[in-house]
């Protein structure tokens, strides 16, 4: 495939990286009160769908022994381990900041510092990838990086799958996808809504799935004109699809929706495409990663300043109802989507950052630059 079709494929991310920031920012804002806005967690499922469709057109010709697997392995590690440490160890020196201030200011927090989902176990299940097999019954200390787990575990098995069955691999994918999504039926208590319960066969159907829509746009007898028309069609199909499913079968739907969109600008002609391939997006396609991860500390990091803010300054910020996730307001809705903007840029500054100088250094001392920096290849949450 060329690679200005994976340029169209990095903006894209890019842009699902952002719509996932703004997803959740705690932050009263219009949308929230929208059909479907619940839906957007179901976003995570298109980085998992694309990160198969990479991996099946980077690593499927070179997984032919047990060595090839190891550097694939290994080489996955790498691209996700060292930014995930950094920021975990950023949340750790923030619950150090708890405790101090806890001596000092009764909080009003929902966990004692260093106890149930940011406990010591669960910070060292963290440490090792271990926190999305539902070993302490809650997403832990980065709630969001138990895609970035998955992501890795199901990289795993998809490496060892293609070596089992060798030749015979793309036929066993969609089967492979069936029974990730039936475990998925079977464990969820909310559908492909599932994080901690049952996350990495919720990753591996999508990766699967991806992997099989990779096949299927590399086939010669694959045919698909991607112009305007469709682009903007495909679209339009996503956003009825994501305002109309919700917490259950339909939502089963979401990665077979994210891989039509993924060929349809795997193949883009149109103008949507040429816009994907600009530069700004596809940087933001190369930050995702960074993005993904970076936003739940800057987001994390707020929803505490403000707790203590409202403590010590006897203020009332807190716009949401006793029982529902805590959403904060500034007083004015103009301001309160200025605060959203602001720190989602923010978010991209650091994020642009941490590629810079955690993701890169890793990338180009593991593997070689083609296979760590071409478009496509980031691996986001």
């Amino acid at each position: 495939m060329e690679s200005r079709r994976y340029e169209a494929l990095d903006g894209l991310r890019g842009l699902v990286a952002l719509a996932i920031v703004f997803y959740h920012a705690p932050i009263a804002h219009p949308l929230r009160g929208f059909a479907g806005w619940a839906n957007w967690e179901l976003l995570v499922d298109f980085f998992f769908v694309l990160s198969g469709f990479v991996l099946m057109a980077t690593w499927r010709a070179r997984l032919v022994d047990g060595a090839a697997f190891r550097a694939f392995v290994a080489r996955r590690f790498w691209r996700i381990w060292p930014l995930h440490f950094v920021i975990l160890f950023a949340f750790f020196g923030i619950e150090l900041l708890k405790a101090v201030l806890g001596d000092h200011v009764a909080l009003p927090l929902e966990e004692a510092p260093f106890t149930v989902s940011r406990s010591w176990t669960a910070l060292m299940s963290s440490i090792l990838l271990l926190h999305p097999l539902n070993l302490h019954g809650s997403t832990t200390w980065n709630a969001t990086a138990w895609s970035l787990s998955a992501l890795f575990w199901a990289s795993v098995i998809f490496g060892g799958a293609a070596l089992a069955f060798r030749r015979h691999f793309e036929r066993m994918l969609l089967p492979l996808a069936l029974a990730a999504l039936l475990v998925v039926a079977w464990i969820s208590p909310v559908a492909l809504f599932t994080t901690f319960e049952a996350g990495l066969f919720r990753a591996l159907y999508g990766v699967f799935i991806g992997a099989a829509a990779c096949r299927l746009a590399q086939s010669d007898r694959f045919i698909l004109s991607g112009s305007t028309g469709l682009e903007i069609a495909v679209l339009l199909a996503l956003t009825s699809y994501m305002l109309a499913t919700g917490v259950n079968a339909a939502s089963f739907f979401a990665p077979l929706v994210f891989a039509g969109v993924i060929l349809v600008f795997s193949q883009g002609r149109g103008l949507v495409t040429a816009m994907l391939e600009s530069r700004p997006l596809h940087a933001l396609g190369q930050w995702s990663y960074s993005i993904v991860l970076v936003q739940a500390l800057v987001w994390y990091g707020l929803r505490l300043g403000l707790i203590v803010t409202e403590k010590l300054g006897r203020l009332s910020l807190t716009a949401s109802e006793p029982g529902e996730p805590r959403v904060f307001s500034f007083g004015s809705p103009a301001v309160d989507l200025a605060a959203i903007v602001a720190l989602m840029v923010l978010t991209v500054l650091l994020a642009a950052k941490a590629h810079r100088f955690i993701e890169r250094p890793f990338l180009f001392s593991r593997s070689r630059p083609a296979e760590a920096t071409g478009p496509g290849h980031a691996l986001p949450a």
